[in-house]
């Protein structure tokens, strides 16, 4: 390998630390801005969206499209509500119920693409999920009795698991053909739009419950995991193979996690932690033997 390929790798493996570590604290950051889940989505949405307007504008020197807007149309519905009932089923449960809960999202994407997209799949290496939820149980059923674990919260997100799917299945095309920056700029406006109505027809009086603790919350939450973390991870695909990727990402639920520990004190169950440890297991497992069978 030359000295060029393998500096390349490396700032490919080290821009892909730093997305795990963007992706994996934002459910603390949620949590420590105090606030409700939806106010924080529009919030952040918004904000995002001004920010990729203005990086598009820079990047790619023209403004977004009425046909952009088209094209992102249901790909940006499904992301909002996504993010929608993420942030709120955070503030609801445990950070190690919902991480957890979200992490089996490819049980949900591969055979909901083998249906909408008619992709032949090996539905084979799916049957390590059977582990995966094994290890779900043992975190849910095994959570401490802090008062911050519910099972309203881990439904919010298990909505926010199968909207995720659906946005990954209707936005693959997209995703191909357009530069990441053209995507978000056109698709988090229309997220933005989504999660207004939410806001104030099922949480009123909510979207205006903001302080300058939810200000410095939401600012970070929207730079980090809303632009730096998206420009991260292209830069990654296009350094290292999308299976050391793939592999690593299922390490994200344990860090978010670990950072709820350091950051909100949360407590977490030993048994708990073997259940994670299957649950890990099992999204590893599915991740070799699909890559393996491509």
């Amino acid at each position: 390998m030359s000295d060029d390929r393998a500096r390349q790798r490396a700032l490919g493996v080290a821009a892909l630390l730093a997305t795990l570590f963007c992706f994996s604290f934002g459910s603390t950051l949620i949590k420590l801005s105090e606030t409700p889940g939806v106010t924080v989505a529009f919030w952040r949405l918004l904000l995002c969206s001004g920010i990729w307007v203005l990086i598009l504008r820079i990047a790619e020197h023209r403004w977004p499209t009425r046909e952009g807007f088209r094209a992102a149309l249901v790909p940006g519905i499904a992301f909002g509500l996504n993010l929608t009932f993420f942030f709120v089923g955070v503030t609801r449960t445990t950070v190690a119920a919902a991480e957890f809960t979200g992490a089996l999202t490819p049980f949900v994407v591969v055979p909901m693409a083998a249906i909408v997209l008619r992709e032949r799949t090996r539905l084979g290496p799916l049957s390590f999920g059977l582990l995966s939820l094994t290890g779900l149980a043992i975190v849910l059923f095994n959570a401490p009795d802090s008062g911050e674990f519910s099972w309203e919260g881990v439904a919010w997100i298990g909505g926010a698991t199968l909207l995720w799917a659906t946005y990954l299945i209707t936005s693959r095309r997209l995703r191909q053909q357009r530069s990441v920056v053209d995507v978000m700029t056109h698709m988090t406006p229309i997220a933005t739009a989504v999660t207004l109505p939410i806001s104030l027809i099922l949480f009123p009086g909510t979207i205006d419950d903001v302080t300058w603790r939810s200000v410095v919350f939401i600012s970070i939450l929207a730079v980090l995991t809303g632009t730096v973390a998206h420009g991260l991870m292209v830069y990654a695909q296009q350094a290292i193979p999308i299976g050391v990727i793939s592999t690593m990402q299922v390490s994200q639920p344990a860090l978010a996690v670990t950072w709820s520990v350091v950051f909100l004190g949360s407590t977490v169950a030993g048994i708990q932690i073997a259940g994670m440890a299957l649950v890990i297991a099992g999204l590893v497992a599915v991740t070799y033997f699909t890559r393996r069978a491509a």
